[in-house]
């Protein structure tokens, strides 16, 4: 195992992008506070956190911290909020922090959003899985395939193009087609628009239980230090909510470990909420990546630094970005920061001789 330090980060600020700049001024205020009843029956104030609503499973630990009473233990209580672009919803204010990809928040916040990142996913290695059609068992069999990579300059692509790479496939061997993602995704390869695609769990799990696909690679084995998920918040929340930003991480990390260390209920309660995808695929898809299941808040620079140098070589952006400038790790609650351990890569020579 390979162990990198943590560097002692520095904020920086970021410029604004224009088009937001009026959404900034009418999304500056404080979170509003809520009267609610405490179990005594005296009135207590209850401040409201703003979150992206998702029913990603990735996501719904959250629902399980907020049924919990999680929030409400730290005097929150939560709007979940519809958003199509995280990075503009965060940058106006409109949801306090979200989960997303780090590479893509880092060219945003380089590019003007007035974002931060402000702490590491649950999990900071890449949970994509390069699945086939039943027929397909080695990824040297996709030359002259097609294979779905989600959407184009996405971190789908990235781990796509990379895992093939690993295996002396390049991108001009194969036919890169844009299928989606989850569901999208799945249905594409299910009914044969393409041969092979990167997914989420829990459909990779699904695929194999279904008989429809087989699972040919698990993309944190290929690029164990590309820093996959962070956490981002508005410049205009750090500025007028830090108090409720640096709440709402702590509940955050609180409620994912709480899942982890509590599957016996979470991952019936878990099945529950996605009741129209095979409760099996669930469990399972929880358990397969449990390894990458880390919660630690830390970010770590080295990561981003070789996350930026394969962006750059697979042609999703064109230099290095000062990421420090766009890291704000004052609110990170210290008891989720651990050190950083990575596994060796994975490379097709070291999968030969397993």
């Amino acid at each position: 195992m390979n162990t990198l330090h943590r560097p002692t980060l520095r904020t920086g600020t970021a410029a604004p992008l224009a088009a937001l700049v009026a959404l900034l001024a009418l999304s500056g205020c404080a979170a509003p506070a809520a009267e609610a009843q405490d179990p005594a029956g005296t009135a207590s104030e209850l401040t409201t956190i703003r979150l992206p609503d998702s029913t990603s499973y990735t996501q719904l630990p959250l629902v399980y911290a907020e049924e919990n009473g999680f929030f409400e233990e730290e005097g929150l209580q939560v709007e979940w909020v519809q958003t199509s672009d995280a990075v503009v919803s965060a940058g106006a204010g409109d949801i306090t922090f979200a989960f997303g990809p780090t590479t893509s928040h880092l060219r945003a916040a380089a590019n003007g959003a007035p974002i931060k990142i402000v702490g590491a996913g649950f999990r900071s290695k890449g949970p994509f899985w390069l699945i086939a059609r039943e027929g397909i068992e080695t990824v040297e069999e996709l030359e002259g395939k097609t294979v779905g990579i989600g959407v184009a300059g996405s971190g789908l692509e990235t781990y796509a193009i990379k895992i093939l790479d690993a295996h002396g496939i390049s991108a001009d061997d194969v036919t890169l087609v844009e299928s989606g993602v989850q569901e999208t995704a799945y249905g594409a390869l299910s009914t044969g628009q393409v041969d092979a695609t990167i997914i989420h769990q829990p459909f990779a799990a699904l695929g194999e239980l279904e008989g429809k696909s087989v699972t040919l690679a698990r993309g944190w084995e290929y690029l164990p230090t590309y820093q996959t998920g962070d956490l981002i918040a508005g410049d205009v929340t750090i500025a007028n909510e830090p108090e409720v930003l640096e709440a709402g991480l702590r509940v955050y990390y609180r409620a994912y470990e709480y899942a982890k260390a509590n599957y016996d209920d979470y991952i019936p309660w878990l099945q529950e909420k996605l009741s129209t995808i095979d409760p099996e695929a669930v469990r399972q898809a929880i358990e397969l990546e449990d390894v990458i299941w880390e919660g630690n808040a830390a970010i770590d620079l080295e990561a981003i630094e070789e996350s930026q140098r394969i962006e750059i070589e697979v042609g999703h952006q064109d230099d290095y970005y000062d990421a420090e400038k766009y890291i704000d790790l004052s609110h990170v609650p210290e008891e989720y920061v651990y050190d950083f351990v990575y596994p060796d890569p994975k490379t097709a020579d070291a999968e030969a001789g397993e």
